[in-house]
């Protein structure tokens, strides 16, 4: 059983990029091993304990101080071609049930 990870699986477990990791390297919360001098590894049971330590942060959802009129602009230029393409075959139903 392997318990130690590549820098690229404690990315993608820790969902990090990379000077993040570099962050938790230097302030001590996440040690790195060298082997052959040049491929880090990490301890799984440490990656583990630094994952249940940022994941309420990392769950959080930013505020972002849209306005309602920002967000139907969004929605507008996002979903636009749906809209249009609606209202033109309500037209054409309505069009040809009228005739």
């Amino acid at each position: 059983m392997n318990t130690m990870l590549t820098i690229e699986e404690v990315k993608q477990f820790l969902d990090a990029e990379q000077k993040e990791l570099e962050k938790y390297i230097q302030e001590g919360k996440l040690h790195a091993y060298k082997i052959g001098g040049t491929y880090l590894r990490f301890r799984k049971e440490e990656v583990e304990t630094l994952r249940f330590e940022i994941r309420p942060r990392k769950n959080r959802l930013p505020a972002t101080g849209k306005s309602l009129w920002a967000h139907v602009v969004d929605f507008w230029r996002f979903n636009n071609f749906y809209i249009v393409s609606l209202l033109f075959v309500l037209l054409a139903v309505i069009w040809m049930v009228g005739f």
